[in-house]
């Protein structure tokens, strides 16, 4: 018998054996997952321990035949995902059991975490009291939960062993189910674990992150005080005496993007906390960007900045109205904290340095258009490519979840680019000339994506918040992707334009030049000839 035992175990040892491969799910290209047993078991253990307040969180597991509790400090169960670093989880497993029993252990979404390695332990009737360290390999933030199926096995004599287990190998799922458990257990009919936990995987946020919003705050507020060397007061004034394209923009920000946010949420099969994180971006006001490219693609810029001012105040009033309105179906509206300090910080990146550069116009007028000829373009391609390159490196965490969840790009995608169209057309619509339409479609899909993320990291509990702020960080990446289409054709057709000008100049010089040249010849030609007739 204790050779029979010997082998078996040397036998599970050497091929590691499989328990829950066939539990372990996978999630939708949306994130959802549709496995009824692993969405029973999570809110189970949700419910369990949802109330505990003390330091230590306990789950149970009872039957006539044994009692079971797995207990861990709560503190261990939040961990970050920090380059793979396994996380050691501390666990005390304690209780009774009148039979031999197998308890197994495993993470019910392999994407996310797994262990170092999965495992079960042989318990033979008495009392239970064993320290576990389990190793948790993180691989992505979100939440994942650990796992642990109590099964009565055949009597043998190793008590409190643990083997390992393979996570792919059916065959030996089936011997390991007839071979070492007692009765017949179908895991796919019958899979709810006994007691579990919920381990939650944050972003760590390091100096980068930090270096990365000084560098994008000094940025924007040098560039929108260039800016504000090239705009004109009394154009400005012009647009809010007589407030025609302001408003359409206004509506169109405010009336459009919610909707179309909203509208692709609720139809596209996606996480809660992505539809939640595509609707606050939604709700933003127009972004700084939309300064830059309505500079680059020759839109009204007195324009963008009024549309950019009054939609940053009216945000204060908006955001939350709207998602008032919309949120309601994503996540308890009581939750939502608009961050309206931060808010007002954004708006004083606008308007400050803007009305110092409007002072610098007013007094120093050459030093102002030397300042703009010189610096304005430059910045602004430094601007954007600085955000696109360096903030995805600082946001490479939640940007990866692109690959984990391939619907985010069409999604994000939809929100900017069908915003960019619809406002398009309805300022068209209202007969506005071809740079307010420009400047309103630019203004309108550009969102602030700063406030959006704000939004959810104060609304919602961790890792959902990161989750969620995955959207206005993937909208904020896919947005520029039209613009830099459309600005590439403008720089070729200027270019070209520019070319055919110089040709065109160059002509007319030669052509002068060649008049001047046959005018001295027919002069001298006659002065020669006076000469000759007088002498």
């Amino acid at each position: 018998m204790t050779q029979g035992v010997l082998s078996l175990a040397f036998f599970f040892l050497l091929h590691q054996v499989s328990a829950f491969s066939n539990l372990s799910v996978e999630e939708s290209i949306g994130g959802l997952i549709s496995n009824p047993y692993v969405l029973e078991d999570r809110k189970r253990i949700d419910e369990e321990t949802i109330d505990q307040t003390s330091s230590t969180i306990t789950v149970t597991t009872i039957a006539t035949t044994h009692e079971l509790s797995l207990a861990c400090l709560k503190d261990n169960l939040t961990f970050y995902q920090a380059g793979g670093t396994p996380h050691s989880l501390l666990c005390n497993l304690t209780g009774r059991t009148d039979i031999p029993l197998s308890v197994s252990l495993d993470t019910d979404l392999h994407a996310l975490a797994t262990l170092l390695p999965p495992f079960w332990i042989y318990f033979a009737p008495g009392l239970v009291d064993r320290t576990l360290n389990i190793s948790i390999c993180p691989h992505r933030i979100g939440s994942v939960y650990l796992k642990v199926w109590v099964r009565e096995a055949k009597p043998w004599n190793y008590e409190g062993v643990l083997f390992p287990f393979d996570l792919s190998n059916a065959t030996l799922l089936k011997q390991y189910t007839t071979w070492l458990l007692k009765g017949n257990w179908g895991f796919e009919e019958g899979g709810n674990a006994a007691m579990g936990l919920h381990l939650k995987i944050l972003r760590s946020r390091g100096i980068l992150e930090i270096i990365f919003r000084v560098i994008v705050a000094v940025m924007v507020c040098t560039l929108t005080l260039v800016m504000g060397c090239e705009l004109d007061v009394m154009q400005i004034w012009k647009h809010f005496k007589k407030p025609v394209a302001p408003i359409i923009g206004f509506v169109c920000q405010y009336g459009l993007m919610p909707l179309i946010a909203f509208g692709v949420a609720m139809v596209v099969p996606i996480k809660p906390e992505f539809g939640f994180g595509l609707l606050t971006t939604g709700c933003c006001p127009g972004g700084g960007g939309s300064n830059i490219w309505t500079l680059l693609l020759h839109g009204d810029l007195n324009l963008s900045m009024t549309m950019t001012f009054i939609s940053s105040i009216a945000a204060l009033g908006m955001m939350p109205l709207m998602l008032f309105i919309y949120g309601r179906f994503f996540l308890d509206t009581n939750a939502i904290r608009i961050p309206y300090a931060q808010i007002a910080g954004q708006l004083c990146y606008i308007v400050v340095p803007v009305v110092i550069g409007m002072i610098i116009k007013w007094r120093f007028p050459t030093f102002a258009k030397r300042m703009v000829r010189l610096f304005l373009r430059p910045m602004a391609f430094i601007f954007i490519f600085s955000i696109i390159g360096f903030g995805i490196y600082v946001n490479l965490p939640i940007y990866s979840l692109m690959g984990a969840y391939p619907l985010l790009f069409p999604i994000a995608a939809a929100l900017p680019w069908v915003g960019f169209l619809l406002a398009g057309v309805f300022a068209f619509l209202c007969r506005r000339s071809r740079a307010e339409i420009l400047t309103i479609s630019i203004e309108t899909g550009i969102q602030n994506t700063g406030i959006a993320i704000l939004v959810l990291l104060y609304s919602m509990p961790q890792p959902e918040g990161d989750i969620g702020a995955a959207m206005p960080l993937v909208v904020g990446f896919v947005t520029p992707l039209p613009l830099i289409f459309a600005y590439t054709i403008v720089a070729i057709k200027e270019g070209k334009c520019s070319r055919c000008c110089q040709k065109k100049r160059a002509a007319e010089v030669i052509e002068t030049d060649d008049e001047e040249q046959q005018e001295r010849l027919r002069s001298f030609s006659k002065d020669h000839i006076f000469e000759a007739v007088i002498s």
